[in-house]
């Protein structure tokens, strides 16, 4: 992960879970990326239900997204999954969410969504490690009990992860 660093943390004076305001979360996300390098070239931050996330990145990274997700079981995955799958699939909740906020991190890495295929493989991906996922490199933080995240992120084609 040469070149990328990424931070969880909780906002302060909310319980996981809990809604923030967006402009609570959002100011948040910005002082933890600064935090993190407020120089970095490349940024990616992301916020949901009382944890926010950012991640910096430098050369030779190119590309760089970070999503995180409450995991809330009550939501419609098997319509959304079908959706952007064309199937009826009937994914667990970690499944369903590992591969939403791959999806989500690799849109904002890419500006376009991943196809089917890798969303699948990022759902049902267990590792603690980055693996390497199409063009890009991937790494999912599941530490954080109720919630997913995902880091996308991309580098320079002569050099490695």
């Amino acid at each position: 992960m040469d070149g990328v660093r990424y931070a969880v943390r909780c906002l302060p004076g909310f319980e996981p879970g809990q809604r923030p305001p967006k402009a609570v979360e959002s100011a948040a996300c910005r002082a933890l990326q600064a935090e993190l390098d407020p120089a970095a070239p490349l940024f990616s931050r992301s916020h949901g239900r009382g944890l926010i996330a950012a991640a910096v990145a430098r050369p030779p990274v190119t590309r760089l997204g970070i999503d995180i997700e409450w995991i809330d079981p009550r939501r419609r995955m098997a319509d959304i999954a079908a959706h952007y799958l064309g199937e009826a699939a009937e994914p667990t909740p970690e499944q369903f969410f590992r591969g939403w906020t791959f999806g989500e991190a690799w849109f904002k890495a890419f500006g376009v969504d991943p196809t089917p295929d890798l969303i699948l493989i990022a759902g049902e991906n267990v590792s603690a490690e980055p693996v390497q996922i199409g063009e890009a490199w991937l790494l999912q933080d599941l530490s954080e009990p109720g919630f997913a995240l995902s880091l996308v992120w991309s580098v320079n084609s002569s050099s490695g992860a």
